[in-house]
């Protein structure tokens, strides 16, 4: 039986149907971005949960993220993407502290008749939580009681261990005119790659023997693993936990509402990490945007391969990112076009044993905007 609901692609082609999915998903655990990008006292970037605006930030030894929002006209205070600097709004300088409150605005007493300080004004919070390198964060709910831990389940020491170490991320960005859940399907499709990827995957585009894809669900998400041992996900989850886990096969992980992991090789055994996200936009725009970098786990090479590495990956990175660019692109294409027509469907799609992780997506999907936060 189909988990799509009756209603599912109205949020695909209809703006009120998609801004009431988004504000449903407003207090889902959503990554937003590295901790090296705030690695300095002053450090910002941006970010988005369920389409609003949010930001990032270092105080000191604390990291807190408020809506990208002035209490004063809704100015957003952060424009750029990243930076560095006190948090002060552009539109009429209102400065605010860590904590979000308003300590500064021009002429108060003569506009106000009272001090800053007096003026009760201040940033909306965001709830943040890491998971090694990785930030999360989510607007605070009374029913948004799941710690990001619980949340991922046993995603969760997996993507710390990932994430422990990153050098020098190749970073990614790109504009889809498609809906986002669309892009997410696509990520859970395991019987496009002939099809869609012929010239750039080559004969790993192709089907394998089904003995060899290992599907699994955790919480809300899921994963695939591509390997003949039935227990490679038991031991990818200790070898995570004991930090001892050795790179050997190509995973990923869809984790809801919008973000995949993936483990790939270049050539082996050279291993890549990919953190890629869909950010909703509108209900035909989703912003896409990636992180990858050489996996930190152990591998079987030689004393040589790893002395050169630093060397022979100048030219491996961009090689290898040339090729992950062109397969991201063919499969935005497609999102692209069935956007085109996405007004005309009427009915759920007709999933295959290949695609069956759509469908766990979907009944995620529904369970979260249900109203039951968690």
């Amino acid at each position: 039986m189909s988990e799509f609901s009756p209603n599912w692609a109205k949020p695909l082609v209809e703006p009120d149907a998609f801004r009431d999915e988004q504000r449903r998903l407003t207090h889902v655990w959503t990554f937003l971005g590295l901790g090296r990008d705030v690695a300095n006292d002053g450090d910002w970037f941006r970010a988005s949960i369920a389409t609003r605006s949010v930001f990032v930030q270092r105080f000191g030894q604390t990291v807190r993220a408020f809506e990208n929002v002035c209490a004063h006209r809704s100015y957003p205070l952060r424009i750029e993407a990243k930076g560095n600097g006190p948090l002060i709004c552009g539109f009429h300088h209102w400065k605010y502290d860590r904590d979000g409150k308003v300590i500064g605005i021009p002429i108060c007493n003569m506009v106000y008749g009272k001090q800053p300080h007096e003026i009760d004004r201040r940033l909306r919070p965001i709830e943040l939580a890491h998971c090694g390198e990785m930030i999360f964060g989510r607007f605070p709910s009374p029913e948004a009681t799941q710690s990001l831990e619980e949340y991922l389940g046993d995603a969760f020491p997996i993507l710390a261990f990932m994430t422990k170490k990153i050098e020098q991320p190749m970073y990614f960005e790109r504009a889809i005119q498609a809906n986002w859940r669309l892009n997410m399907h696509l990520t859970l499709d395991d019987n496009h790659g002939p099809s869609v990827h012929p010239n750039t995957l080559g004969r790993h585009g192709y089907i394998p023997s089904m003995s060899m894809r290992r599907y699994f669900r955790f919480g809300a998400s899921s994963g695939y693993l591509f390997s003949d041992d039935e227990e490679c996900f038991t031991k990818l989850l200790n070898g995570c936990r004991d930090g001892t886990y050795r790179a050997s096969h190509y995973f990923v992980f869809q984790l809801l509402p919008d973000l995949i992991v993936a483990l790939a090789d270049a050539d082996r055994p050279f291993w890549f990490c990919n953190i890629m996200q869909y950010s909703a936009v509108a209900h035909d725009r989703t912003t896409f945007r990636s992180w990858s970098y050489p996996a930190p786990f152990a591998t079987d090479s030689s004393w040589f391969t790893r002395v050169t590495r630093p060397i022979s990956d100048l030219f491996r990175r961009p090689i290898y990112m040339h090729y992950y660019k062109r397969v991201v692109v063919e499969d935005i294409t497609v999102c692209e076009r069935i956007q085109e027509v996405a007004h005309q469907i009427d009915r759920p799609p007709m999933l295959c044993a290949l695609e069956e992780r759509i469908d766990w997506f979907e009944a995620s999907i529904r369970e979260l905007t249900a109203g039951h936060t968690k």
